[in-house]
């Protein structure tokens, strides 16, 4: 079994302080670690960590770029002095960093050697890159020289030009192409767009999703499906819920992974809703889509014994919808128009007057004489909005599992 390199992740300050930086190097270290990787993070101040089980945690001080030593001696460098006290804080941060470099494989560090609040800091790992076996990562979020903030306290000479070098044996990556751009702009590089790796998301978190939303998610993958499409109705003949699978294969067939979730149980009161949903799903099975049509009311929860999808679980699977499906033959009023309103979500319907009342804007109506083939291409222009367009590139390109998974997991086992 191949063995994992051992990582280190290092910023002047941890989790639990807040910081758009610091939330950065807590997902890699949580992701990372949830991959098999041995993770250090290596900071001045923080602590403890929220999953103290994901990783250690190694606080060195000298790292903090508002520990007293560091600050005083900032505060001369500010004014383009170098005084005594640089050198002997550079070696003691290289002494305590070769300790822990010595049981690690790749350091990442993040802004530390572009940016200027600790510059005893930003020399130790200069020298270290020449002669430690372990790989250093420039992990470039902001850079110093090309801050008008900033641009005042950066004078000629080392040690602020080695804040506008690119070291040859550190590699650097950038959290944007626009960063990139700009550290080849000041250090005459020639860095290409394999050195871009962005910045992720947790789509599940930042939508707060509930324990049973979070169940079907991770069951059918619906935040790494292409769309998915909701029938939030019960499975009553008159829903016409045959529309709505056959528009599933035609987003399917335009080369899209689908998922159609219908959200109800059959009607309670017809003894036939039953004959209906094996119509549905004969319908299904002849289409292909046994992996992409999922009737809920089937779907038992792992943590209760209810089949239902309750008000709080609907909420949460209107957010993780593309577009709201409903090719009803009859309505008397359209409740399911209203509440996709509420989340933003693209409605495509049947023209019928229900749907009108509740929606008389901002909802597609195709006409019930235009049959199944119009629903489709309906349901088809209403997944190509610039919005589902960005959702799409934000969940599938931004996500962290697929940040860490196709380019931060091949830069760790890369040779150089």
């Amino acid at each position: 079994m191949t063995t994992r390199p051992r990582v280190g992740l290092l910023h002047y300050t941890s989790p639990p302080i807040i910081g758009g930086v610091e939330t950065i190097l807590h997902e890699q270290a949580v992701r990372l670690a949830a991959r098999g990787y041995p993770v250090t993070i290596l900071s001045g101040r923080g602590g403890p960590l929220p999953e103290q089980h994901a990783a250690k945690l190694a606080v060195i001080p000298e790292l903090d770029s508002r520990e007293t030593a560091v600050s005083a001696v900032r505060e001369a460098l500010d004014r383009g002095d170098i005084p005594s006290e640089f050198a002997t804080l550079r070696a003691e941060i290289m002494q305590r960093l070769t300790t822990e470099l010595d049981e690690l494989d790749v350091l990442i560090v993040h802004n530390a050697l572009t940016l200027h609040f600790n510059l005893p800091l930003t020399a130790a790992l200069w020298t270290l890159a020449d002669r430690h076996r372990a790989r250093i990562i420039s992990w470039v979020h902001d850079i110093s020289w090309l801050n008008p903030i900033y641009r005042p306290w950066m004078h000629e000479g080392e040690p602020w030009d080695l804040l506008r070098r690119q070291h040859p044996r550190i590699t650097s990556i950038f959290v944007s192409a626009q960063r990139l751009q700009e550290w080849n702009q000041l250090t005459a590089a020639a860095l290409d767009t394999t050195h871009v790796i962005p910045n992720g998301i947790d789509a599940g978190a930042l939508l707060k999703l509930g324990p049973r939303a979070t169940e079907l998610n991770e069951h059918f993958g619906l935040l790494s499906t292409d769309i998915v499409m909701l029938a939030p109705v019960r499975i009553t003949k008159r829903k016409n819920l045959e529309w709505a699978i056959e528009a599933a294969a035609g987003v399917r067939d335009s080369g899209r992974s689908v998922q159609l979730l219908i959200t109800g149980p059959p009607g309670p009161h017809n003894p036939r809703s039953l004959d209906y949903v094996a119509d549905l799903k004969r319908l299904t099975e002849r289409l292909g889509l046994q992996q992409s049509v999922r009737f809920l009311f089937e779907e038992r929860s792992a943590a209760s014994s209810e089949h239902a999808v309750d008000a709080a679980t609907l909420s949460d699977l209107y957010m993780l919808s593309d577009v709201v499906v409903l090719p009803s033959a009859s309505e008397g009023f359209g409740l399911p128009l209203a509440e996709a309103a509420l989340f933003r979500v693209p409605v495509v319907c049947t023209d019928l007057p229900a749907f009108r009342e509740v929606a008389p804007e901002g909802a597609t109506f195709v006409p019930a004489s235009e049959g199944s083939a119009a629903f489709t291409a309906a349901v088809l222009r209403a997944i190509q909005s610039p919005a589902a367009r960005v959702r799409h590139h934000v969940i599938n390109a931004l996500s962290w599992d697929h940040i860490v998974a196709e380019r931060l997991e091949p830069l760790l086992t890369s040779p150089s």
